[in-house]
């Protein structure tokens, strides 16, 4: 049958229109906030298949848990309710098994659990646990040092970017990185200039890394007079009396009190002080960490990467609590150059936690008008809008939604952990 040529155009656009949709559908649950990696099974049993059955029932209680840790503010997880083995498997969508290893009664293989979102955040919402989901843009973070003998961030003592470089895989919503430490991170920004700080040098340091939003984490390090709490001297040869031996300035041996003191930090105190920043956010915060009886320095410094990593994680959740019981909608225009500009925008905006719906009212070739339904505030919308590098303005009277800009945000000072 003959088509005339302005709806065989219509029916070839509408036909590419859904391939598209259809692909970028499979991309955001192959990367799904509600996929838990990377987990480790190892059990035995009276069989290969009972060994199999409690491997695979423990690795999907450990990502339950994984997940939930993920999601909710570390002051509500004793909320969270204790489930069975049963009720765990309702809320698995299903899971890949890699790097299996069988014998006649253990079992070992890597994991990958896919969890129902719908379920989990029926879960909590029935529980009223505060949870978030919307994933930050990744942080980089610079860690500065101070133990007395003056700030450093490329150079040893390197206790601190040590310590950083030792911690767990990030799990949360905010993946942080670390700057590589070479020359061109050496040219481009100095210590004094991260702790004044210097906006321009850490935001082209994040340029250079793909990110737009720093967090200098610098710790001061007060360590107890060594030569009054230990009396020893610590070198290559081992641990020595340093009675008798003269109590040298580094200006003097070229080594400092925090490379000779390498035992126990009890009594140290550890001053920590975040400072996030971003193309349109500023916070700040300071806290504390007294060292522990026979806790060594690394532990103390781990234990600090922890606390501040947690603080990171926490005011990003904070910032992005799904607020189900308010519900808002808006109307947009999306100026577009081409198709692939209104697949990409509508792939983002379905990716969001906070959006509800994204409802086409008109498409043309240079713009589409969309309903956008989402859950909270208008400003939590931007933040999340944001992080798929989405910006949405103000435009004589119209909101306008554009790929790659920067959504504002509003400047906040906090000053406790």
């Amino acid at each position: 049958m003959f088509q005339p040529r302005t709806l065989r155009r219509v029916t070839v656009f509408a036909g590419l229109l859904a391939l598209c949709i259809t692909l970028s559908a499979g991309a955001v649950k192959a990367d799904s906030i509600y996929t838990v990696r990377d987990l480790a099974v190892d059990s035995s049993g009276k069989s290969a298949a009972e060994a199999r059955s409690v491997a695979l029932a423990n690795g999907q209680q450990r990502a339950l848990e994984r997940l939930l840790r993920r999601l909710v503010l570390a002051e509500d997880q004793v909320l969270l309710p204790v489930l069975e083995t049963t009720q765990i498997a309702a809320l698995v969508d299903g899971y890949e098994i890699n790097n299996e290893l069988v014998s006649s009664i253990r079992y070992r293989a890597n994991i990958i659990v896919y969890f129902n979102k719908d379920l989990v955040r029926k879960l909590l919402q029935q529980r009223k646990i505060r949870f978030a989901e919307t994933r930050s843009n990744d942080v980089l973070v610079v860690p500065v040092f101070d133990d007395g003998d003056g700030a450093t961030l490329w150079f040893e003592p390197g206790d601190w970017r040590t310590a950083w470089l030792a911690r767990p895989a990030n799990e949360g919503l905010v993946p942080l990185i670390l700057p590589l430490g070479d020359v061109m991170d050496m040219a481009a920004i100095e210590a004094a200039e991260a702790l004044a700080p210097s906006h321009e040098a850490l935001l082209g340091l994040a340029e250079r890394y793909g990110t737009r939003e720093v967090v200098v984490s610098s710790a001061f390090l007060d360590l107890p007079d060594p030569a009054v709490e230990n009396n020893l001297d610590v070198d290559a040869a081992g641990v020595s009396d340093a009675s008798d031996a003269p109590v040298d300035d580094a200006a003097e041996t070229g080594v400092s009190n925090s490379r000779r003191v390498r035992g126990p930090v009890e009594g140290a105190i550890l001053q920590l002080t975040i400072h996030r920043l971003g193309a349109a956010t500023q916070s700040t915060m300071s806290e504390l960490l007294r060292g522990a009886q026979s806790e060594s320095r690394e532990n103390l410094l781990a234990r600090a990467v922890r606390r501040v990593v947690a603080h990171i994680e926490s005011t990003w959740k904070r910032a992005n609590i799904l607020r189900f019981g308010r519900e808002s909608e808006m109307h947009i225009m999306v100026p577009l150059n081409s198709l692939a500009d209104w697949v990409e925008t509508r792939r983002r905006l379905r990716e969001l936690a906070v959006v509800v719906s994204v409802d086409l009212a008109t498409l043309s070739r240079g713009q589409a008008n969309v309903l956008l339904r989402y859950f909270g505030e208008k400003e939590q919308l931007m933040l999340g809008l944001a992080q798929s590098n989405l910006a949405l303005n103000l435009e004589s009277g119209d909101w306008v939604l554009q790929i790659d800009g920067t959504a504002g945000q509003s400047e906040s000072t906090e000053k406790n952990l």
